[in-house]
């Protein structure tokens, strides 16, 4: 299952038919972000083949009797990506189009949380009564390396047999993560990637499998709700993790230059499009807007857009033509309904877009309650207070920037949790 608009035309799609001949095999093509030409093909998993991944999974999980032998495993796994970070590094920018440099910083929070799961202390199984569980995470496409090693350590840790279907716009991070992990012993079944273009089919086959015991989900919203809803009626614990956005509120112009520094690091370069403080909209009172905007467009208009694989590229590609198209609406949208743009253009250059600024937006616009998925901030000026919405805001003073030793601070709580 994927992130973003092409999910929601996904899940309203019937399972398609198969072809379960001998020897049939389907696969799909991976695109490259930057340019759409075809990375690899891989194979398109069917359900049959799921039930038999999961069978063997729970076949290793049944063998361990504590979890200290997985921990080992992870150690090495950990040491097997540490070798490889820039090959995995170039996979996330080649298929993602995330800048090299903030690929690395996600392969570098990766390691810290994995590290952190490696030193909690290894926990007993009572097998004789407690019978091997296993459990089925769906990831989008957003940070796969960090993504698909925190599901791992996760469930591996309890003594759980894990089946990860990653999105089908970037499952090449999850699949040569899955390679590092197998050494030929009973211990590979216990984390096996299969990467399918069926998403619905998938989730119904693991709903229908006995012994998988929770059904995990990154993703947006509106998908995370399709899934917890299929859970409930499989009567099958769910595990939602969205991708949320706040709003960012601006009341003061201080130190400008600054704040807008944040702003900009916020908005648009964010390493980690997973991360707590990924901004909806920015909200700026009437009096600050005219001094603000221009100053925050001079600084967008200094980033450079360019080959993600390039150490100088602030702005990668958006991730595909799906992408482009939702960002393209949402800002036409918005344009019809009394918005203005600066910094930037609406005709994208394939899949490479200018870093853009929304002014006079308005809440219930579509770029400020839909996911986005390209680089665009919508500001929404605000005279009074009673016009600031009433969740949870972020401010430029409560922003804590999050490295990946804060990632490893909340997997060691997580851990601590689960004894």
């Amino acid at each position: 299952m994927s992130d973003g608009r092409s999910d929601t035309s996904e899940l309203a799609l019937p399972v398609r038919p198969v072809d379960f001949r001998a020897g049939a095999a389907r696969r799909f093509d991976v695109l490259s972000a930057y340019d759409g030409m075809i990375i690899e093909s891989v194979s398109d998993v069917d359900f049959h083949t799921l039930a038999a991944t999961f069978k063997a999974g729970l076949r290793a999980a049944e063998k361990l009797q504590s979890t200290r032998v997985v921990q080992e495993r992870l150690r090495t796994w950990a040491r097997r990506i540490a070798v490889r970070r820039e090959q995995l590094v170039r996979i996330i920018s080649v298929e993602t189009g995330k800048p090299i440099r903030f690929a690395r910083v996600e392969v570098d929070a990766a390691l810290a949380v994995l590290g952190s799961y490696c030193e909690c202390p290894s926990i007993q199984l009572q097998r004789e009564w407690t019978p091997a569980q296993a459990a089925y995470s769906i990831l989008n496409w957003c940070d796969p390396v960090l993504a698909t090693v925190t599901e791992a350590a996760t469930v591996l840790s309890s003594g759980r047999a894990l089946v990860i279907k990653p999105s089908s716009r970037a499952p090449l991070a999850s699949l040569a993560l899955a390679a590092y992990w197998k050494e030929g012993d009973d211990l590979d079944a216990l984390l096996c990637v299969v990467p399918s273009t069926d998403a619905v089919g998938m989730l119904r086959a693991s709903l229908m499998t006995p012994r998988v015991t929770e059904v995990r989900f990154r993703g947006s919203r509106d998908v995370g709700t399709f899934v917890s809803r299929a859970c409930q009626e499989a009567a099958v614990p769910v595990t939602v993790s969205p991708g949320e956005r706040l709003p960012l509120v601006l009341y003061s112009l201080a130190d400008v230059g600054a704040q807008c520094d944040v702003i900009l690091n916020l908005a648009f370069l964010q390493p980690l499009l997973s991360s707590a403080e990924r901004v909806s909209c920015l909200y700026v009172h009437d009096y600050l807007a005219d001094v603000l905007i221009p100053m925050l467009l001079e600084k967008v208009s200094q980033l450079r857009i360019g080959d993600p694989l390039n150490d100088e590229t602030d702005i990668g590609p958006v991730i595909d033509d799906v992408a482009v198209a939702l960002v393209t609406e949402q800002i036409e949208d918005a344009l019809s309904t009394g918005a203005s743009l600066g910094g930037g253009q609406v005709e994208p250059d394939g899949r490479r877009m200018q870093p853009m600024i929304l002014d006079k937006a308005q809440p219930f616009m579509r770029v400020c309650v839909e996911e986005r998925e390209g680089p665009l901030l919508p500001i929404i000026r605000f005279s009074a207070p009673s016009e600031l919405p009433a969740t949870t805001c972020l401010t430029i003073h409560s922003v804590i920037s999050t490295d990946m030793h804060g990632y490893a601070d909340q997997a060691i709580t997580r851990c601590q949790g689960a004894h």
